[in-house]
């Protein structure tokens, strides 16, 4: 004891610790990328000693598949919990056309919301930006549980707006297509920020380019339509 409180009680638990760093990794790695980023860094960032990282990651590389992983997980707890159920009704024909598009605008309504409207979506946005252009091991956690999911459901619902009975590959660019309508307001924020005068993003301008997005969309799936025999 000591002054009425035990030791444990005045010093950060283990979960305490490792949230501490991955917080401070998604900061640092994000700035400095995975190369140039220090485990000093890393330890003063998140107000822990040296020692913590080797002890509950394994190293640098442990914590920065941590990091990864805690991306991943935010982003399918915001935007993939409908697709399950998509899927299913998709396997079960119970998506016709309109249905199809409808799923569409709902899986790009949620991408909107996290990855240009959410406070931590910037943050997450240089490592996954990093990802991309210079991919690493941790790359496909990132592929495997975020972007093949998402993609695949995305292709098979263009497939089925377009009357097909499975994508094809011409399917699988347009739905990274539509995805990218998303990804460029945040990896090129700073241009279209400074290019229209926006804050980058409020609330109301989350809103006026989700409505942006979804009307050039539904003209996309529109045309998809009129292809049909």
């Amino acid at each position: 004891m000591l002054g009425g409180e035990t030791v444990a009680t005045m010093t950060p638990s283990l979960s305490d610790t490792r949230s501490l760093l991955i917080e401070a990794g998604l900061d640092v790695f994000g700035e400095f990328g995975y190369a140039a980023a220090s485990t000093r860094q890393l330890a003063e960032r998140a107000g822990t000693n040296l020692a913590a990282i080797p002890y509950y990651f394994g190293g640098k590389e442990g914590l920065y598949r941590e990091v990864v992983r805690h991306i991943t997980d935010h982003l399918r707890h915001r935007v993939l919990p409908p697709l399950e159920t998509m899927r299913q009704r998709l396997a079960a024909g119970e998506l016709d056309a309109a249905a199809a598009a409808a799923a569409l605008e709902q899986m790009l309504t949620g991408m909107i919301e996290f990855i240009i409207g959410a406070p931590q979506a910037r943050r997450f946005a240089r490592i996954i930006a990093r990802e991309q252009m210079d991919p690493s091991a941790a790359f496909d956690i990132i592929f495997e549980a975020v972007w093949q999911p998402a993609l695949t459901l995305a292709a098979a619902l263009l497939a089925r707006v377009r009357g097909a009975a499975a994508p094809t590959r011409t399917d699988s660019l347009q739905a990274y297509a539509l995805f990218g309508q998303v990804l460029g307001f945040r990896v090129a924020r700073e241009t279209i920020v400074r290019f229209v005068g926006l804050e980058g993003y409020s609330t109301a301008e989350t809103a006026e380019i989700r409505e942006i997005i979804l009307q050039q969309t539904r003209a996309i799936l529109a045309g998809l339509q009129g292809e049909r025999p």
